[in-house]
């Protein structure tokens, strides 16, 4: 059975599971109703043909009395038959003249059509029928039991019959079979309806959730494919909106990330190509004597090599982080001071162009704990970055402060700024904004990627914020208490 059913659809097996589930709790209920129907309508029938006998005793009580005995008592449940018309069917004996079983008389208007339909017994105290108000009727066997279920016929203290009312021993008139058929056809025919209402509504309902999963298999199987702009319509509210919008969340997510590792191997075979080719030049021209080997000639080809050496360097060490196996050298470190020394690095590249360089740093000392080294090429990639992209005559301002259990540091250029469709992704490897720019211009790209690596390494973030015309501004914040876990721990490896 289980291979069967995982052989079919999904829309089926919630099909089919949808109605054994309701066909067995419809069976369930449609039982549980036949036998509380049952049972109640027998209770009833068995309380209301009791409270008649008992209503009728007394009649037969008093023919008793004038009779004394129960000869000619047939003549009175002759006259119960009669009853429904009020007549007068010729009575023999102390009752003659009078009809005593006349429903008027006994009961009111709507328990006369009872007493008329209903079946009396008379029998004596050993269970033997001494008179039938329907003496042709099926033959019934009394039961010693079945006396309970009657209404005593008491004379002078003493017990002289029993009368029955034979739907009380569990012979229902017409009108109760058909009532009780009725009922048990409509609980049948309810829980038929029920059942093809939940397959109706079980397969359209399965239909509209299958959708969206179709639509999301569709669209993952296109991805696999390697078309990332595949886009799944949001058509509810629901979890299976939220399941689509995910889902193009993720797409999108990928569809830029491969934008971004096309755009990252273009430029990396760019920084490649481009030095390559011009070692492979001057090399050449060296070597049919085009080109003399001097010194000038010499360094421009060994800083061709320290950019590809620096290139490779840098590739090497973002792979190291993004697998976890880069190491950080975890001491004390003064903030402010380690500010200063490489504001001291840049200030000569700063005068040379033309930028004022100033600092903001607390007069108070900022003791964290990382690593020097990385910390400081952090700060040094920002001012790199801040220096590139500041015309003449701008300025730079480097400042540190305190944040909570954070130490911020930040640098403000006045450059002209970063396009809002393009600061999301100054992060993202050899990301460039002006695609157009070269290396000698704009250096490899790397610098902020490196940046934001060895910040997150750090246990720290870091971000930007840039207006058009204004410019920009970097900060990176490293928490103080993790970075003295990060101690404890290093010590502790050590």
């Amino acid at each position: 059975m289980k291979r069967l059913l995982r052989r079919q659809s999904l829309r089926t097996r919630l099909v089919l599971s949808f109605t054994v589930v309701i066909v067995t709790t419809a069976g369930l209920i449609a039982v549980l109703s036949y036998l509380i129907v049952n049972n109640r309508f027998s209770y009833i029938i068995l309380s209301t043909g009791h409270m008649l006998a008992r209503q009728l005793a007394p009649t037969f009580a008093d023919y008793y009395t004038r009779s004394g005995g129960w000869d000619g008592v047939e003549t009175l449940m002759a006259t119960y038959q009669d009853a429904d018309l009020g007549g007068s069917r010729h009575i023999s004996g102390p009752l003659q003249g009078r009809n005593p079983l006349r429903p008027s008389t006994l009961f009111q208007a709507q328990t006369a059509t009872q007493i008329i339909e209903e079946r009396l017994l008379l029998v004596d105290t050993n269970g033997k029928i001494i008179a039938d108000s329907d003496p042709e009727g099926k033959s019934l066997h009394i039961q010693s039991g079945d006396l309970s279920k009657g209404a005593p016929v008491i004379v002078n203290r003493q017990r002289v019959g029993t009368l029955l009312v034979a739907s009380s021993l569990g012979e229902l008139l017409p009108s109760q079979r058909a009532l009780l058929t009725d009922v048990n056809i409509l609980m049948a025919v309810a829980a038929i309806v029920a059942v093809l209402a939940v397959f109706i509504v079980g397969w359209f309902q399965t239909r509209n959730i299958l959708a969206p999963v179709r639509s999301l298999a569709d669209a993952a199987y296109g991805i696999a494919g390697g078309d990332l702009s595949h886009r799944i319509p949001v058509t509810s509210q629901d979890e299976l909106g939220e399941m689509a919008s995910a889902f193009n969340t993720m797409s999108a997510a990928l569809e830029q990330q491969q934008i971004l590792r096309q755009r990252a191997m273009s430029d990396i075979a760019h920084e490649l190509r481009t030095p390559l080719s011009v070692l492979k030049v001057n090399l050449e021209g060296i070597q049919d004597g085009v080109t003399a080997p001097t010194p000038k000639v010499m360094g421009r080809l060994l800083s061709d090599v320290d950019h590809l050496n620096c290139l490779i360097e840098d590739l090497r060490m973002l792979a190291r982080v993004d697998a976890g196996e880069f190491k950080m050298d975890m001491m004390p470190v003064e903030m402010c001071d380690l500010v200063e020394n490489v504001i001291e690095r840049v200030r000569g590249a700063a005068k040379a162009r033309d930028i004022a360089l100033t600092t903001r740093l607390p007069d108070a000392a900022m003791p964290i704990v990382g690593d020097r080294q990385r910390l400081a090429q952090v700060l040094f990639n920002l001012l790199s970055n801040a220096l590139c992209h500041t015309p003449p005559g701008g300025q730079i301002a480097v400042g540190a402060c305190w944040v909570d259990q954070e130490v911020r540091v930040w640098v403000q250029d006045t450059g002209k700024g970063i396009p809002a469709r393009d600061l999301p992704y100054v992060f993202e490897r050899l990301y460039r904004v002006d695609q157009a720019r070269s290396r000698e211009t704009g250096g490899s790209g790397l610098g902020l990627a490196i940046a934001r690596s060895l910040v997150e390494a750090h246990g720290g973030r870091i971000w930007a914020k840039s207006k058009q015309g204004v410019g920009s501004i970097f900060a990176f914040v490293i928490p103080v208490a993790a970075m003295h876990k990060r101690e404890a721990r290093s010590v502790a490896n050590h």
